[in-house]
């Protein structure tokens, strides 16, 4: 089977960890990912293309201006109408139900009608996730239930003590850490408000991460820079550096004031951390009553959701780390992406347009 991954994420290297799953759970599987889909590449591989699987769509029309953003739309429908014309199965993962800043709203919902009414299958993480699907698009057929998988690829052999020493600490602090893209629905500023309210002066916060936006990344740093306790390191960080932010800390903290999928979860995981968050998304469902903290978020209450994060901060002090991070740990070697590669393949081999395709013998299973 051959499929082309189209996705413009670089920074998470998701798909092409997926991508690597399903070329070693099925002999024979061919991968490649791209930025861009096109009609003119649809129409040069549509004899040889089995499968096109989208990843974060509206990326993949995101423009600087509306008309910008409609052509690629434009292009991208065509491509993907020309796709389903010859015969080729068209998969899309839902990373995100909505997008995240909200821009172009209305090409944007006609986007979501086309996806959810042409793909043939509809990829979501977890429960929740698909009755979102099932209650704003109506999509019932075709959806595969396959979880997010971990990141355990990452460079991980730096000490606790190495880490802390970077920073000059030492083992008698408490240390909280965000760790991924800055960005408004990521809730970073009520982090910063919340932490400012803790007493205690052992306490530490690292903010680290690409900032998507200029202006709020300014508000960010003012933010920070009124609390001497606040560690604030805002650009990437690179792949090999990971290490020394997570090992440094004691509990992540996901603020989101709304999600449908976290990888960030999965990232904490990875390195045995347990993970404060809201009671939204995947969250209840990855975290738990053993790997963290949840604490109530209702989006339309920010004073109540400030509190509750307050509250949840003050309570990861007690929390038994060394049976939450084995936790952690545990939850994270279950999520490999063998198993989940091969659970995409059977997703795709359940379609009629991917069966003509599969060889007698060999195929997923």
């Amino acid at each position: 089977m051959k499929v082309l991954f189209v996705s413009r994420v670089e920074m998470n290297p998701y798909v092409s960890l997926l991508a690597a799953g399903m070329e070693r759970a099925v002999p024979g599987t061919h991968c490649a990912i791209v930025r861009d889909l096109s009609p003119r590449q649809v129409w040069r591989q549509r004899h040889t293309l089995d499968v096109i699987h989208l990843h974060w769509a509206e990326l993949l029309y995101a423009s600087g201006n509306w008309r910008g953003a409609w052509l690629k739309w434009l292009r991208l429908a065509v491509s993907l109408l020309l796709a389903k014309g010859n015969g080729v199965c068209l998969a899309y993962t839902v990373h995100n139900i909505a997008q995240h800043e909200g821009q172009y709203p209305t090409l944007n919902r006609l986007a979501n009608a086309l996806l959810f009414r042409c793909v043939d299958v509809i990829h979501v993480h977890d429960e929740q996730a698909r009755q979102q699907v099932v209650a704003r698009f109506g999509r019932r057929r075709g959806v595969a239930l396959i979880p997010h998988g971990n990141y355990l690829h990452y460079p991980n052999h730096c000490s606790r003590a190495e880490a802390r020493a970077r920073f000059g600490w030492g083992d008698d602090l408490f240390v909280y850490l965000a760790l991924g893209q800055i960005r408004p629905y990521k809730g970073i500023e009520e982090l910063l408000a919340a932490f400012g309210r803790l007493p205690e002066t052992d306490s530490r916060l690292i903010i680290a991460g690409h900032v998507h936006d200029p202006a709020y990344g300014a508000q960010i740093r003012a933010l920070a820079a009124a609390d001497a306790r606040v560690v604030l390191y805002d650009r990437f960080v690179p792949d090999e550096e990971i290490q020394y932010w997570m090992n440094a800390s004691d509990v992540c903290v996901l603020p989101y004031r709304h999600v449908t999928t976290s990888g960030a979860a999965l990232l904490a995981f990875s390195f045995g951390k347990p993970v404060i968050a809201p009671r939204l998304g995947d969250f209840p469902q990855l975290v738990g009553a053993t790997r963290g903290i949840l604490y109530d978020a209702p989006e339309d209450q920010p004073a109540a959701r400030q509190e509750g994060l307050y509250d949840a901060l003050r309570l990861a002090r007690k929390l038994d780390l060394r049976s939450a991070s084995d936790a952690a740990w545990a939850k994270a070697r279950e999520l490999d992406w063998v198993t989940i590669g091969r659970q995409h393949l059977e997703a795709y081999a359940q379609q009629p347009r991917c069966v003509r395709r599969l060889p007698r013998q060999g195929g997923p299973r």
